[in-house]
């Protein structure tokens, strides 16, 4: 099997190591996997080399008018035919798009490729989406939900969609220092893409009251969601600067935000994060406004939920965990049990290929577009 993995910059960024996990867990299952990027999402080794053992990396040109999704599409195609000239049967079987913006090129591509299309609904934003690109793709299309919550949306719609369920996974590893340690600054991950600014402002509001009692406290945040939401701006108001630190991309940095000891995820959008799994997986202890699109958001079980997610709420739910280390510490820990066993990188990987099964199986041959 050969499968062709289309991720957006936004989504290659934040989500990294979810698509190497998978792409490795293929490749250890057989599956070719090839990854196709945007020219302004690559990193600079992108290109047409082999990017690590199993995957070859190529990119194309994401922008352009609406009529020339097919022309670069079709060019990728021949692209990808070459890189597995040698190869005994089709260049691809499925192509897999991760990132919404992506789904008309993906849906493209496979036309091209004579390809099944399989689309992550990685955001209740895309549910509504479904429809119309169901319509519009091949008739070979499979969504892919990663989260229970949203695969019921899907399934509620009806029209035929076709769906799977592909819940994402992380590795535990071994056991982490434990979190909220007496003597040491406790340190505050903020969470946001920036989307939801009132959302991210309230957040700060809420930990810049706790800053009184707890004047170490060190935040993180992401750089480009601060602009987004002027959080700069705010921490100066509330005199909380020497504390903030802005970092490009955090989400990607998953070595230092798991060092973190409580991970702020303040809007609740419906977006799907490995890097709230990964904290869980590392024992943090993860302060969460509610999201119904987000099953592994568990009240007191894998998350503290903030009701309502107010500034107020923000500092009466973190102050209580600073001043009650010992029992966010228990839900740390529940939260890594959690993950253990319901959220592991294997089960991940076991479904999407089940999920590639049956689209191969209902999927007829047909033939690349020249």
């Amino acid at each position: 099997m050969r499968v062709v993995v289309v991720a957006d910059r936004l989504f290659a960024s934040r989500e990294r190591d979810l698509l190497s996990r998978l792409e490795i867990g293929l490749a250890d299952e057989g599956v070719r996997v090839l990854q196709a990027l945007p020219e302004e999402g690559a990193t600079p080794a992108a290109g047409s080399q082999t990017s690590g053992v199993f995957t070859a990396t190529l990119t194309f040109p994401s922008g352009g008018l609406p009529f020339t999704t097919g022309l670069r599409a079709r060019r990728l195609a021949q692209r990808l035919e070459e890189v597995d000239s040698g190869a005994d049967d089709s260049p691809v079987d499925i192509v897999h798009v991760f990132g919404g913006s992506l789904w008309p090129f993906g849906a493209a591509l496979a036309e091209a490729c004579g390809a099944g299309l399989a689309l992550e609904v990685w955001r209740a934003g895309l549910i509504d989406r479904t429809g119309t690109i169901a319509s519009a793709a091949p008739k070979d299309v499979l969504f892919i939900a990663p989260d229970p919550e949203i695969e019921r949306s899907l399934r509620q719609r009806g029209g035929g969609v076709a769906t799977r369920l592909a819940v994402w996974g992380v590795h535990a590893g071994d056991p982490p220092a434990p979190k909220l340690a007496p003597g040491r600054a406790p340190t505050v991950m903020l969470i946001g893409a920036g989307n939801d600014p009132r959302a991210m402002r309230a957040a700060l509001e809420g930990v810049a009251n706790c800053v009184r009692a707890h004047p170490d406290i060190l935040i993180f945040a992401d750089a480009l969601a601060a602009r987004r939401a002027d959080l700069y701006a705010l921490a100066m108001q509330r005199g909380i600067l020497a504390n903030l630190s802005l970092i490009e991309e955090i989400e990607s940095r998953r070595d230092l935000l798991v060092q973190g000891d409580v991970l702020l995820l303040c809007e609740g959008n419906g977006e799907q994060r490995t890097i709230v799994l990964d904290a869980m997986a590392h024992s943090m202890i993860v302060l969460s406004a509610e999201d119904k699109y987000c099953d592994y958001l568990r009240d007191n079980v894998t998350a503290r939920l903030v009701k309502p997610a107010t500034r107020e709420g923000w500092a009466a739910a973190l102050g209580a965990l600073l001043d009650e280390s010992a029992g966010a510490r228990r839900i740390g820990e529940s939260a890594r049990e959690f993950v253990a066993k319901h959220r592991r990188a294997s089960d991940h990987v076991r479904s999407v290929l089940e999920a590639y099964s049956w689209l191969r199986q209902e999927r007829p041959a047909r033939s690349v577009v020249p």
